[in-house]
């Protein structure tokens, strides 16, 4: 007698290959925004030591701390950089020890990517976002200008697509 295999039973080797490769594609959009945002993080102390050297407008700078103390809100730069990389290194870390999933991904990348837009499209008082024009026009070297500006967007795009990624881990998984 054969016994016909059911298939409304999930397969659980099949299960776990798919939550697998769901927290591959989790780890490589968090590393990849490590990595642009790393990159961004430079730009700023680079561009922030542009205006003061050119003579710019001053609210163009949000380097900060230790590259500038001249402005009264020189503590951002660090209290920034701090969070975002702690955020996005202890999430990949936790994540790969399978402690965070797709909740957390989702969360701190809409609340990445909603900070990034408004620092660079509205900013925190007149004149002081650091718009694609204000970062173009920072850099002495175009193709410096493009590089930041391709930073800047590809930055906002993989925060974007991890925020889709973490809702698709959580369709596939059924937990956030």
């Amino acid at each position: 007698m054969t016994t016909a295999r059911r298939t409304d039973t999930p397969d659980p080797s099949a299960a776990a290959a798919d939550e697998d490769g769901q927290r591959r594609r989790l780890l490589i959009l968090a590393s990849a925004a490590a990595v642009l945002a790393l990159l961004h993080f430079i730009d700023h102390a680079v561009r922030g030591e542009l205006v003061v050297n050119r003579g710019l407008n001053p609210l163009w700078n949000h380097s900060g701390w230790p590259f500038d103390m001249s402005t009264d809100k020189s503590f951002l730069f660090p209290i920034s950089f701090v969070l975002v990389v702690g955020l996005l290194v202890g999430g990949i870390v936790f994540t790969m020890r399978g402690k965070l999933w797709a909740g957390y991904w989702l969360v701190v990348s809409l609340t990445l990517a909603t900070y990034l837009i408004y620092v660079h499209f509205v900013g925190f008082s007149a004149g002081a976002a650091e718009t694609p024009s204000v970062i173009s026009m920072s850099h002495e070297v175009t193709a410096v200008s493009i590089a930041a500006l391709i930073d800047l967007f590809g930055l906002i795009a993989v925060f974007l697509a991890l925020a889709y990624q973490a809702v698709r881990a959580r369709q596939h998984s059924g937990r956030w």
